[in-house]
């Protein structure tokens, strides 16, 4: 190519003169701030140096002078043309990722012809990280948008085919498995919800309102920003006319939808009976603050991923640091592991895109592994339950405690009597026994070995009369809580069997 020249013969620059004619930016640019629900304004000719934006609740600063002075101007007027698209944590992500790459590479990248640059980008790809390079192309989207030198709209489709980028899967720890929490563990919590919701007169303001926030992300499987964006008033409250329990239905908000109109119906989840009474107390403590005080009680979203993670690891000492993400994935798996469909996830989750959810069901067992896994059989799914902590008593020790703490009921029609004891007595728990027994931190079993096999042998009959009657049973809040009791008696049966208890 011939290159131009001014009259007095020094090199015309193309790429400054280019960035020189980019298109006017509006005086005012506005922005909606979702986490706060107000509509934010930012003056261009305050952001020379840099930008200011509120992320989740967070003011986060854009320095634009980090850049390099031969691709300022053109990164700054893309960031803020996209400021009015675009949600501003990715903003921050784009801006970050500009950094990483050289200013002679964006340059480059920006001025040369399409098919030159195809012809360099594998340099590109060896250089540089796969989000990077997504920002790049990013850019270069724009570019076409506003003809900025030889590139032009015909390209968007050559710039996602003909420069490609290797980036890591976004599933690999649902892959993996590491996302996951273990039967164990969602015993454990589980136990934890029971507790706190036993004892809600006993517990202060902060404590209620992460229990709430920790029953939420375990049973509906929320983001971290549609948990913190929860407001008192989309908390709804009512008295069953059954039996005079309470009713509390969540509202949340659709987020991550690339159509705004997916995002306006609001997703109205139902707590668990059992858990409600956390809600109804949490309430109460709320009355005076108003409809729009944050249901949780934080204000940014970070703050409430690392309370929320924080109070897991309390509750699960020993095990990987969790995180929201990793009770989301945990639901997702626990409906498909039931059988739910494609449509029955997306709408679970609040997606549009039912491709969305097809790892979960490449994770997911067949059916027949399904039964499996709930009768606590199979070498791949058995979950047992830590008893480090039960104390194990003989029939004599047993015959010997209060009537009301001897345990016996009837779960599921089947007599079951002589299994244990209670240190606080079957009265005191609002639980059905034997299958809310196993497991828990006050249940004392007794050293009979064949009478806790046979506790299992019908715990299993049930199992299969779930199966037979309806697959869809498989999905029921009764056929998960006899999962977790089967893996909970084999693990009795496994320390019975082991003489550890001794």
């Amino acid at each position: 190519m011939i290159a131009k020249y001014q009259a007095q013969g020094t090199p015309i620059d193309q790429f400054a003169q280019a960035v020189i004619g980019l298109p006017p930016l509006p005086k005012t640019i506005r922005y909606e701030d979702d986490y706060d629900e107000i509509i934010r304004s930012v003056t261009v000719a305050e952001t020379e140096e840099g930008l200011t934006i509120y992320i989740s609740g967070e003011s986060s600063h854009v320095n634009f002078l980090r850049y390099s002075a031969r691709v300022r101007q053109l990164l700054r007027v893309y960031l803020l043309f996209s400021l009015s698209e675009m949600a501003t944590i990715s903003i921050k992500g784009k801006y970050q990722r500009f950094t990483e790459i050289s200013a002679e590479d964006i340059e480059l990248a920006a001025s040369s012809h399409p098919i030159k640059l195809r012809g360099i980008w594998s340099t590109y790809v060896a250089k540089y990280s796969g989000s990077a390079l997504i920002a790049l192309r990013a850019l270069l989207n724009f570019l076409c948008t506003i003809r900025f030198m030889n590139w032009s709209t015909p390209y968007r489709e050559f710039i996602s085919k003909g420069l490609p980028v290797d980036t890591p899967s976004p599933y690999a720890v649902v892959r993996s498995g590491e996302a996951f929490l273990t039967i164990e563990e969602e015993a454990k919590l589980v136990r934890w919800f029971d507790g706190a919701a036993f004892r809600v007169a006993d517990l202060p303001l902060p404590e209620l309102e992460i229990a709430c926030l920790l029953v939420s992300s375990y049973q509906f499987g929320m983001r971290p920003k549609q948990l913190g964006i929860l407001r008192t008033r989309n908390c709804t409250m009512r008295t069953s006319q059954e039996d005079g329990s309470a009713i509390i239905h969540l509202a949340f908000r659709i987020i991550k939808q690339k159509d705004p109109a997916l995002a306006q119906a609001p997703l109205m989840r139902k707590v668990k009976r059992e858990w409600a009474p956390l809600f109804v107390r949490l309430m109460e403590f709320k009355q005076s603050h108003g409809p729009d005080e944050f249901l949780f009680g934080f204000s940014s979203r970070w703050e409430l991923s690392k309370a929320l993670s924080d109070q897991l690891e309390r509750i699960l000492p020993d095990s990987p640091r969790h995180v929201a993400y990793d009770l989301r994935h945990s639901l997702a798996q626990r409906l498909v592991d039931a059988g739910s469909s494609q449509e029955d996830l997306a709408s679970a989750l609040g997606q549009t895109n039912l491709a969305s959810g097809l790892v979960y069901f490449r994770q997911s067992a067949n059916q027949a592994e399904l039964v499996n896994k709930a009768l606590g059989i199979s070498e791949i799914y058995m979950a047992v339950a830590a008893l480090a902590k039960n104390r194990f008593i003989s029939e004599e020790e047993l015959a010997r405690l209060k009537g009301d703490q001897q345990i016996a009921g009837a779960p599921h029609g089947i007599p079951v009597a002589g299994i244990g004891g209670c240190e606080t007595g079957q009265p005191s728990c609002p639980y059905n026994p034997i299958t809310a027994c196993y497991g828990c931190d006050k249940f004392m079993p007794v050293r009979n070995l064949e009478l806790h096999r046979h506790v299992l042998a019908e715990m299993r009959g049930v199992v299969i009369q779930f199966k037979d009657v309806s697959r869809g049973e498989v999905s029921s809040p009764a056929y998960l809580q006899l999962r977790r009791t089967i893996s909970e008696i084999q693990a009795v049966i496994l320390d019975l069997e082991s003489g550890s208890h001794e």
